[in-house]
């Protein structure tokens, strides 16, 4: 009877950690995020939730277009003020495309941010994506069933995983997203439209500190 409780709970235990993993998180070494100590700065390594307004894909972008994210959740410094209001814009620019037009070769896009604009005020912007999530349009059938399993069939073949080291040195072989600034973010393998659709959600994590006042 003991047994059988215990392999119970540790049943339930994995299939509620299973639940909670709704994101994709990145591939590469993501900093604790850092809290202001009040609303004059927002110093490198705080954590930023926002939400894209505008559709990007490997199709219907195209390398140099820019793009506007929406502050999902507010910054609050350690003094209760608040930095960031939710609503707050982020603006980023594609830095480069690579589509995936045989199944088995990866697709991924390079985005980069330049901006916050806070309380009407425009702000420079160092940040790099550190999760994400996507979909994709299009493919065969067995390279969907392992893009929703969330099971690469190649390097890069996660969803929305953040790519760096090794990974990120097989995507970059073929030049297509060259040497620019950037996050690389992983669209999937196949013959497909890789997107990142208006709402997705997206974490961003500062790079450098930004000075509000």
């Amino acid at each position: 009877m003991r047994t059988r409780f215990l392999t119970g709970l540790v049943a339930g235990l994995v299939l509620a950690g299973c639940a909670r993993q709704t994101r994709v998180e990145s591939t590469g070494d993501v900093a604790l995020s850092t809290t202001p100590a009040d609303s004059r700065v927002l110093p490198s390594g705080t954590t930023l939730e926002v939400r894209l307004d505008q559709e990007i894909g490997t199709k219907s972008s195209r390398v140099g277009d820019t793009f506007t994210a929406t502050v999902d959740k507010p910054i609050v410094a350690s003094n209760g003020a608040t930095v960031v209001p939710s609503g707050s814009t982020v603006y980023g620019r594609v830095m480069g495309l690579d589509n995936s037009d045989h199944v088995g070769e990866p697709a991924a896009i390079k985005i980069d941010f330049e901006r916050i604009e806070v309380r009407g005020q425009s702000h420079p912007l160092s940040a790099k994506v550190t999760a994400t999530n996507l979909q994709t349009r299009g493919g065969d059938t067995r390279s969907e069933t392992l893009k929703k399993a969330g099971i690469g069939a190649a390097a890069g073949a996660v969803l929305g995983a953040v790519l760096s080291g090794g990974e990120l040195s097989k995507i970059l072989l073929g030049g297509a997203l060259g040497a620019a600034a950037g996050t690389v973010i992983s669209l999937g393998v196949g013959d497909v439209e890789g997107v990142l659709p208006a709402g997705t959600k997206m974490t961003l994590q500062t790079t450098s500190t930004v000075a509000l006042r």
